[in-house]
């Protein structure tokens, strides 16, 4: 599934989010004096010594909760390691070539119109007790989301799924709302299957069921949990290839910066968090022929501008708020590995191949002189502040919304706010202390303007889909559930290209239908697309061989990015 919403854990929910930079100064200082202290120098580190061992963070500041509910990621409250190490989906749908690989089922078939998707499963799989894993399983676990809705993270009911059936022990049926070529995604890869023999003996709410002694699948199981540590080991009952990693250690820690620094010391294979390019000389710098990172883009930065509120409804004040955003200068200085977005908003370079000749080069540019005269076209003159305002005199005053601590976007935020207020757009930051109220007010309407992510998904469908469907907005006052459709865009132009996508097997059919919601994100602006997220993920391979790189770039890298962390350890063997 996406961690907010990045296939962060989720890839819808996003997300799939990636996790933003946060305390970069602070970390640069204490990296500089506890590296000065240690001597620092370009001495390479030496392997290990005793079992081949994985000792991994997907992100900092998130703990290790006592709760292996596959359902919830590490943003729900979920621990890491439950989706991909322990609990697998019936197929991997990679998150960097959308290439399509057999999990617990060994093919699926759609019918001939698309609404039915059959999953024939693997042979010989067993739970870590020792049970078959059968038809049963999935149909249970699927039936549990529709009876308790908190599960269904992705919507699949309402939005999806008509009825499942398993015909027999090998085989389950998926009948579809609608034709729907993306079922196998949102299916297929976003839904982790819990055992029926131990779970239907849950009692009270499921989605409070904390499986402190989780009966899985995937290639580990738990050895122990503790708040500081929880500790996996190889699962003899797994399916697939015996991975080389024997054990895999995940701690807790409070902060990126002590992330960081355990990196630059050698304590920590793989972290998620997020990095700034003056922490180079500590990490890559120290020892290069062992130390990397790499970010692939994950999703697109957006402004978002709530359209149910005045005036972010009228075209030339999106157009305008655009022209005046130095995206250039958001990078320089606020975020160096996240270059500007396309005006498509399509992730690039992996989704080069879908974007439209008119728009493969397209750049946005600022042009404030531009920007002042659609704001007059539309109406707006300056009042005695240098503010415009309307013929009643209200300003164009809003607030703008951010997470406080992620460094990154603070300093976007501070750039885009003087950026308008050199246009006579007046803005204040309301830069909360803690994602929880951040997301409530995105997700209820009651913000303005923020910065936020799309969802992921291995086509440029996906962060379309979950960002401009009318299904995915909700009337005022109510919240949008299981997407990114924070600005509320609701156009028929807009569902139809989307139905187009999804209700064809046709590739060039799907190119038109994407290139088609590409003119309308350029000429219409439901949002303002900013920058590239990435994949956070830095790694060594003092220990450890074989992790996804620009030169082998067979998955992602990301370690908080599920099942594709699955996909990469079992690719990991001992350096």
């Amino acid at each position: 599934m996406t961690d907010y919403p990045a296939r962060t854990r989720s890839r819808e929910l996003f997300l799939a989010h990636q996790i933003p930079a946060k305390g970069f100064f602070f970390l640069f200082i204490v990296l500089s004096v506890v590296l000065a202290a240690c001597g620092g120098g370009n001495t390479p580190q030496t392997p290990s010594k005793g079992p081949v061992t994985l000792k991994v963070v997907s992100a900092p500041a998130q703990g290790n909760p006592d709760n292996f509910n596959p359902y919830f990621t590490t943003n729900q409250g979920g621990s890491y390691g439950s989706q991909g190490f322990l609990y697998e989906t019936l197929y991997f749908v990679n998150a960097y070539n959308a290439k399509e690989t057999p999990w617990l089922a060994s093919s699926y078939e759609y019918n001939s119109d698309l609404t039915t998707l059959t999953f024939h499963l693997r042979s010989g799989v067993k739970w870590s007790d020792n049970q078959p894993f059968t038809s049963n399983d999935v149909l249970f676990t699927f039936n549990l989301m529709k009876t308790a809705p908190a599960l269904d993270t992705n919507s699949l009911w309402p939005t999806l799924i008509k009825s499942v059936a398993a015909p027999d022990a090998s085989t389950v049926v998926f009948t579809l709302l609608q034709p729907d070529v993306t079922a196998l995604f949102r299916i297929g890869d976003q839904v982790f299957i819990v055992p029926e023999h131990t779970w239907k003996n849950i009692s009270g709410d499921p989605a409070k069921f904390t499986n402190d002694s989780p009966v899985n699948t995937g290639p580990y199981t738990l050895v122990s949990h503790s708040a500081q540590l929880i500790k996996y080991t190889r699962n003899p009952n797994f399916w697939g290839t015996k991975p080389e990693v024997e054990q895999i250690m995940v701690p807790a820690l409070t902060t990126n910066a002590l992330g960081a620094l355990q990196m630059a010391k050698g304590q920590l294979d793989w972290l998620g968090a997020g990095w700034a390019p003056e922490l180079d000389p500590a990490f890559t710098g120290k020892d290069p022929v062992h130390n990397h990172h790499w970010f692939v883009p994950s999703n697109t930065v957006m402004l978002y501008l709530n359209l149910q509120k005045y005036p972010f409804n009228l075209l030339p004040v999106r157009k305008a708020i655009s022209l005046a955003i130095d995206r250039q200068e958001l990078q320089q200085k606020a975020a160096p590995y996240a270059p500007p977005a396309n005006p498509t908003g399509v992730m690039l370079p992996n989704f080069k191949d879908y974007l439209t000749s008119d728009y493969a080069s397209a750049q946005f540019s600022v042009d404030r002189a531009q920007a002042e005269k659609l704001l007059q076209g539309a109406g707006f003159k300056k009042d005695a502040s240098g503010i415009y305002a309307d013929k009643s005199g209200k300003e164009i005053s809003f607030s703008l919304l951010d997470v406080n601590g992620w460094s990154d976007w603070d300093s976007d935020t501070q750039l885009i706010q003087h950026d308008l207020q050199a246009i006579g757009i007046k803005t204040s930051i309301n830069s909360v202390g803690d994602y929880t109220p951040y997301y409530d007010a995105l997700a209820s309407g009651t913000y303005e303007a923020a910065i936020s992510w799309t969802n992921g998904g291995p086509t440029p469908y996906y962060p379309y889909f979950y960002m401009l469907s009318s299904a995915k907005s909700a009337p005022a006052g109510k919240s949008i559930t299981g997407g990114t459709n924070f600005e509320r865009w609701s156009d028929k132009a807009t569902d139809k290209l989307l139905l187009q996508y999804s209700t064809s097997k046709d590739a060039n059919v799907q190119l038109q239908a994407i290139q088609g919601i590409e003119k309308i994100m350029v000429e219409q602006m439901p949002t303002i697309p900013l920058t590239y997220n990435p994949f956070w993920a830095e790694y060594t391979t003092t220990n450890l061989v074989g992790w996804p790189s620009a030169d082998d770039p067979y998955d992602v890298a990301s370690p908080y990015t599920t099942p594709d962390n699955e996909n990469v350890v079992l690719h990991l063997h001992a350096a």
